[in-house]
C-alpha cells in the first residue's frame, strides 16, 4: 500500500508530535544554558513557573477572554462573510470578472499596514480587534471559496442540469460540497491568522488581551513573561487549527475516512 494514502497508526500520531516537542524543549534548554542570561532567554522551567504564577495570581482570565473574543469573533465574521461572498461571486461570472481581481489586489496589501486606520475608525478595544481580524480573514476565505467553486467537476454540474436542477441548486448541492477542501484549507489558515491579527490590534491599542500583556512584559524587559504569553498564543492557535482539521475530516468523510 502506498505510504501517502495508508492510514497513520494511532501510536505514531501521539509519539511523533511528542518527540518533536521534546526536541524543541531540549534545544531551548541547551540555548538557555549557553546564554545563561534569564533576562534574555529564560529556560523552559523558568517560563513554565512564570506561566503558573500568572495563571494563579489573577488577570490571566481577563487577558485570555479578551483575545479569544477578538480572534474568534473576528474569524466568524470575516470567514463567514468571505464564504458567502465567495460562493456568490464564484457562481456569477460577471461578479467574478469584476470583483475577483480587486480582491486579489486588496489581499496583497498587508492588513497590519491598515491597523492604525482601523483603530481610528473603530476606536480602542474590542471593535477594532474584531474589524482587523475580520478584514484579514475575509479575503483569505473569499479567494479560496471562489477557487473551490471553480474547481467543481463540470460533469456533475452538467448531469444535474440535464435532470432539471436549477442554477443555485447545482451551486449549493454540487459545487459547494466540492469546494470543502478549499474552504477548510482557508479556514485553517484563518485560524492562525486570526490570533496574529488580534495580537497586532492589542499591541497597538487595547486595555486587555494577551497582546497587551506581551507588550507590557516587553516594556518591563521580562523575557519569561513574554515567552509565557507566546506559549499560550501558540497553544490557542494550534488547538483551533486542529479543531478545524478534525471538522474538515468529519465533513469530507468520504475522502478522509481511511485516515
Amino acid at each position: 500500500m502506498d505510504d501517502a494514502t495508508s492510514p497513520t497508526p494511532r501510536w505514531m500520531q501521539i509519539v511523533l508530535p511528542a518527540i518533536g516537542v521534546a526536541l524543541i524543549l531540549a534545544v531551548w534548554q541547551a540555548l538557555a544554558v549557553r546564554v545563561n542570561t534569564p533576562g534574555l532567554l529564560p529556560s523552559p522551567m523558568q517560563t513554565l513557573l512564570t506561566l503558573a504564577t500568572w495563571t494563579t495570581s489573577g488577570g490571566f482570565g481577563q487577558h485570555l477572554s479578551a483575545t479569544m473574543l477578538g480572534a474568534l469573533g473576528g474569524l466568524a465574521i470575516g470567514a463567514g462573510l468571505g464564504l458567502v461572498a465567495g460562493v456568490i461571486v464564484g457562481e456569477v461570472r460577471v461578479l467574478e470578472r469584476t470583483l475577483y481581481p480587486v480582491a486579489l489586489a486588496l489581499q496583497a496589501m498587508p492588513v497590519v499596514a491598515i491597523a492604525p486606520l482601523v483603530i481610528v475608525w473603530f476606536g480602542i478595544g474590542v471593535p477594532s480587534k474584531l474589524a482587523l481580524v475580520a478584514i484579514g480573514t475575509f479575503f483569505v476565505m473569499f479567494i479560496n471559496a471562489v477557487a473551490g467553486m471553480r474547481a467543481a467537476p463540470t460533469e456533475l454540474s452538467d448531469m444535474a442540469r440535464a435532470f432539471g436542477g436549477s442554477r443555485w441548486q447545482i451551486a449549493l448541492r454540487i459545487k459547494l460540497p466540492s469546494a470543502w477542501d478549499y474552504i477548510f484549507g482557508a479556514l485553517e489558515v484563518c485560524a492562525a491568522l486570526s490570533f496574529i491579527l488580534c495580537v497586532v490590534g492589542e499591541f497597538l491599542a487595547a486595555k486587555a488581551g494577551l497582546g497587551f500583556y506581551l507588550r507590557s512584559a516587553s516594556n518591563n524587559i521580562d523575557a519569561a513573561a513574554m515567552f509565557a504569553a507566546l506559549i499560550v498564543l501558540s497553544l490557542l492557535a494550534t488547538a483551533l487549527a486542529l479543531t478545524v482539521r478534525l471538522t474538515h475530516h468529519r465533513t469530507v468523510f468520504w475522502k478522509y475516512q481511511r485516515h
